[in-house]
C-alpha cells in the first residue's frame, strides 16, 4: 500500500551506520486493499466493513463467520490472515467485498472516493462486488529510539515509521502512527535544534567520494526491476502472513545469493541503491522473524502457533550483533 519511494533507505543508512533495530519481525498487512491488475494498491478502509460490507470468497461464500465470532469486524490481523487462508483453500487470488445490500445512496455519500476509483476500472461497488487481498501497509519495526527520538548512535535521531518507538506493541492500532509521527517528530526536532545551538558552524564541505575499490560488475548486466519484483514476491510467499522457518530459510539463502551479486557494486542510478536497502532490510527481518519462535500480533508462525510470555522483548538487530 506504501508508494514506491518507500524502499526502507532508512532503516538500512541507520543498520549500516550502526544504530540499533528492533521488532524487524512484524510487519503490519492490511486486509482490504483493491485487487485489480492494472490498478494501483488502493486501500479499501475497514470502515467499509465497519458499516456493514461482507467479506465472501470465488463462491460467493461469506467465510469470516467461519474464522472469528466477530467475522468482518475481527482486528485486522486476524482478517488478514483469514483471507489468506481462505483464497489458499479456493485456490484464487483475491476475495470480495460485498456492499450490495446495503443502501446505494448511503454508499456513494459514505465511500466516494472509493467508489470513483472502482468506477475508473468498471465497478459499481453498490453492485458489484471489489475483489481485494491483503497488501504489506506498516512496518512497526524499526530504528530503536527514545522518548525524544534519540537513536543508539550519537547525534543520530528518527522519528515515524523508520523508528520503533515501542508503542505499537506487536501490532499496531489504526491511526496510532500518525499520532505518534507528529509527537516524536516535534520532539525529535526540538531535540536536535538544543544539541545544533552547542555544536560550532563548520562550513567545511566533506569529501563524497568512496573509499572502496569499484565493482568490475557491468550495471547493464542487471535487471533492477526484475530483481526488485522477484524479491517482492519472494517476501510475500515465504515472509509474509503465514510464516515457517522453513520456508524462511529458503527466503534467506535467496536473498543472500542476490544480495552477493547486488551489494558488491556501485551503482549510479537511485533505483539501484534502493534495491541494496530492500535486500539489507529484507534480511533483517527474516533473521528477526526466525529468531521470534512463537506467534505474537503480526507475526504469525505455523510452526509456533502460541504466543510464549518469556519472549516478550524486543528483538534488536545491529551491524555489531545480529541479535540480543
Amino acid at each position: 500500500t506504501n508508494p514506491e519511494i518507500a524502499t526502507a533507505d532508512g532503516h538500512a543508512i541507520a543498520f549500516r551506520a550502526g544504530a540499533d533495530l528492533q521488532d524487524m519481525e512484524f510487519m503490519q498487512f492490511h486486509p482490504t486493499v483493491l485487487y485489480i491488475a492494472g490498478s494501483s494498491r488502493h486501500l479499501i478502509t475497514e470502515a467499509v466493513r465497519g458499516e456493514g460490507a461482507l467479506l465472501r470468497d470465488a463462491s460467493g461464500h461469506r467465510f469470516m463467520p467461519d474464522y472469528n465470532p466477530a467475522a468482518e469486524l475481527a482486528p485486522r490481523d486476524v482478517v488478514s490472515q483469514a483471507i489468506t487462508e481462505q483464497m489458499a483453500r479456493t485456490h484464487h487470488p483475491c476475495v470480495y467485498l460485498d456492499l450490495s445490500h446495503l443502501d446505494s445512496g448511503f454508499v456513494r455519500g459514505r465511500f466516494p472516493h472509493i467508489a470513483r476509483v472502482c468506477a475508473e476500472f468498471g465497478l459499481d461497488i453498490t453492485r458489484d462486488r471489489v475483489p481485494v487481498r491483503p497488501g504489506a501497509h506498516y512496518m512497526i519495526g524499526g530504528v530503536t529510539v527514545d522518548t525524544d527520538g534519540r537513536t543508539s548512535l550519537p547525534g543520530l535521531l528518527a522519528a515515524g515509521e523508520v523508528t520503533s518507538t515501542g508503542l505499537h506493541g506487536a501490532n499496531r492500532l489504526a491511526s496510532n502512527s500518525l499520532i505518534e509521527g507528529l509527537v516524536y517528530g516535534a520532539r525529535a526536532g526540538q531535540t536536535a535544534s538544543r544539541a545544533a545551538r552547542e555544536i560550532a558552524d563548520d562550513f567545511a564541505v566533506p569529501s563524497i567520494r568512496s573509499d572502496w575499490e569499484t565493482s568490475e560488475g557491468d550495471d547493464e548486466d542487471l535487471n533492477i526491476t526484475d530483481l526488485r519484483n522477484s524479491l517482492s514476491s519472494l517476501m510475500w510467499r515465504q515472509v509474509g502472513i503465514e510464516r515457517t522457518e522453513e520456508s524462511m530459510a529458503a527466503a534467506a539463502d535467496q536473498v543472500e545469493f542476490w544480495d552477493r551479486f547486488v551489494s558488491s557494486r556501485e551503482f549510479a542510478e537511485v533505483a539501484g541503491w534502493e534495491l541494496q536497502n530492500l535486500l539489507l532490510v529484507a534480511q533483517l527481518v527474516i533473521a528477526s522473524a526466525r529468531a521470534r519462535t512463537e506467534s505474537r500480533g503480526v507475526h504469525l508462525r505455523r510452526d509456533f502457533p502460541g504466543t510464549d510470555p518469556d519472549q516478550a522483548t524486543p528483538i534488536r538487530v545491529s551491524a555489531s550483533a545480529s541479535s540480543e
